[in-house]
């Protein structure tokens, strides 16, 4: 062998240990005795690590961890990924595993004997030319023994596995330091989310990270929660500090955002001729309607914080509430919403998803010929009870459904309630980036929850398809639905209930596969699939799991070993799963609990 060629490898050694500085510390080599394996089915790379460097890091023994190597022939850096160790006493060289021949367990214990190296075994994931800024490719190529091992920096793993790709940042790779950022591209909103995880296990928390996320940094676009469970209700109250949790979430929030001072809230707020009874005395001003709401469901909170040392200032006005403090200022705008008879007359046929598909069409032509006799729903009503309705030999099972479901909208109580209310649209386009339709505290039953939200449904997609058509698409608008399987369920239950899953899985279908022209993304988050239609399933190009049976996150793509792991996963660990990752796949950590308000007062102490 030539001493140029030998020579020509000393460089590249040194080359790769060069490189290898520059890009992380250096814990180790490519096995020289243990051959490395590269052909259809093989794809591994084995690792010396001595005894010393192994203690050093704690989390040295952990499965699933990024390694790199700087491979000597092509100087090219490796992304590798631990799937196993090999561990011995050094008393194993001289001894067989014989309990004849074996030193005695229980009683030599001999800490220099721990002193041999440890075999990490890795799988390639990507290379990357680093001297020519290629972009990651496939690591298709045996790496030569003896080549430097690093604890890769933060910005070399985030660039080999693509992590960190978009505005939208979601959080941190699962390692051992937070300091991996993952993030998507907004225009990734426009295929759809679905976050998936049992109570408790950081669904919620992860989608008001979503919230902040893109308030800080998204100018054109606009967030609507469907809020049916109290939770969002309140960000725009401050976190509470004195949590140290909130605070450890803070700091992991502000590396990857700037700090958030505040937030501009617009609250849509159903009220029934019920509820003004009940808390306002029956006044219809809108001083009366805020003064009522703060009093109910904000001061309560205002106060628990002040109990914990906050100071606010608080200011209650007609339509807006404004909370501020040396760190923290909230513009709160509260929009009172019912139906007025007259502006949905025309789409009473669809206002409620439960008519059949016959007592649809039929509304729909009365409403066409005699629409201008009616001026109220009781007026509706009672035209169905008059022989001019028999005339018309409308089957009776389909004369029940229209009479049972105007009833049902009747009973709401959410008609004709006679207080001044601002336009749907004006409220849609008004300077609010973040609009919360507040179903929670309404004190609505299921049904009317079901009926809201979906005439907000429809009235945004009409609305967004009028945009399209003008030109005038230049916002991005994002809908938020938690608990999703209460308003697009499976499918199961009685015959008016198949009604109402098919007409609304149509509805959400049709919103789904064209809101990537109209920019309409959706956000669902709910405790298991099974409950939820698979239209959502199928749709939702980006999900991200949460602690869950192992059985479901299988069927959501997991390896059985990695769905086990999840099910014992602490708050706030997920995995990513979305077509745009290098892999399909990563583990994630985000900020939990979120960088808003986030306040259950039943377990406040």
């Amino acid at each position: 062998m030539s001493e140029d060629f030998i020579s020509s490898v000393k460089d590249r050694m040194e080359k790769a240990k060069a490189l290898a500085i520059t890009l992380g510390t250096i814990i180790g080599r490519v096995a020289k005795y243990i051959p490395n394996r590269i052909d259809e089915e093989n794809n591994i790379v084995n690792v010396i690590l001595d005894a010393q460097t192994y203690y050093k890091y704690p989390f040295l023994g952990r499965i699933g961890i990024l390694l790199g190597a700087i491979d000597i022939k092509t100087l090219y850096f490796i992304l590798l990924r631990v799937v196993g160790y090999e561990r011995s006493d050094v008393s194993s060289l001289l001894f067989s595993d014989s309990p004849l021949l074996s030193v005695n367990e229980t009683n030599d214990e001999e800490p220099g004997s721990l002193v041999s190296n440890v075999v990490i075994k890795c799988e390639m994931l990507t290379k990357i030319n680093v001297l020519e800024s290629t972009e990651p490719e496939a690591a298709d190529i045996i790496i030569e023994p003896q080549s430097p091992v690093i604890l890769p920096n933060p910005d070399i793993i985030e660039r080999a596995l693509d992590t960190n790709r978009g505005l939208l940042r979601l959080g941190f790779l699962d390692s051992p330091e937070n300091k991996i950022k993952v993030s998507i591209s907004l225009d990734d909103l426009n295929y759809h989310m679905l976050i998936l995880g049992t109570t408790g296990a950081g669904k919620t928390s992860f989608v008001k990270d979503l919230i902040a996320g893109i308030y800080k940094v998204a100018e054109d676009t606009k967030v609507f929660v469907f809020d049916a469970t109290g939770d969002y209700y309140h960000i725009f109250l401050p976190p509470d500090k004195s949590n140290k949790l909130v605070n450890e979430s803070l700091s992991m929030f502000e590396n990857l955002y700037s700090k958030i001072n505040g937030i501009k809230l617009g609250i849509i707020y159903p009220v029934s001729k019920k509820w003004l009874k009940k808390y306002t005395d029956g006044k219809k001003d809108l001083l009366s309607i805020t003064s009522s709401y703060y009093k109910l469901y904000v001061e309560p909170i205002i106060n628990y914080l002040k109990r914990k040392g906050f100071n606010f200032y608080t200011s209650v006005n007609p339509g807006s509430i404004v909370i501020s403090n040396s760190e923290w200022k909230a513009e709160t705008y509260i929009f009172p919403f019912y139906f007025r008879f007259n502006d949905v007359k025309k789409l009473i046929h669809r206002l409620n998803p439960y008519f059949s598909e016959q007592a649809t069409q039929f509304l729909k032509i009365l409403i066409k010929k005699k629409g201008s006799e009616f001026n109220s729903l009781d007026d509706l009503i009672e035209a169905m009870n008059t022989d001019d309705i028999e005339k018309l030999s409308i089957h009776k099972s389909t004369k029940e459904n229209i009479i049972r479901g105007l009833y049902l909208l009747k009973e709401t109580g959410l008609f004709d309630v006679g207080v001044k209310k601002e336009p749907l649209k004006k409220i849609l386009y008004d300077s609010n980036k973040l609009l919360v339709l507040d179903l929670y505290n309404s004190e609505l039953d299921d049904f009317s929850q079901k009926i809201i939200s979906y005439y907000f449904l429809d009235k945004i997609f009409e609305l967004r398809e009028l945009d399209m058509k003008k030109g005038n698409l230049k916002d991005r608008l994002v809908l938020i639905i938690d608990e999703a399987h209460k308003f697009f369920p499976s499918g199961k239950g009685s015959e008016e209930d198949a009604n109402y899953v098919k007409r609304v899985a149509g509805k959400i279908s049709t919103m789904m596969r064209l809101g990537r022209r109209r920019r309409v993304g959706f956000i669902f988050s709910t405790h298991n699939p099974n409950d939820l239609s698979d239209i959502i399933v199928q749709l939702a190009n980006t999900k991200v799991i949460f602690r869950i049976k192992p059985e479901v996150a299988e069927n959501l793509g997991l390896s059985r070993s990695d769905a086990k792991i999840l099910s014992w996963e602490k708050n706030g660990v997920a995995y990513l799963l979305s077509p745009w990752l290098r892999e399909g796949k990563i583990k994630i950590r985000v900020p939990v609990p979120p960088p808003l308000g986030h306040y259950d007062l039943s377990k406040a102490g």
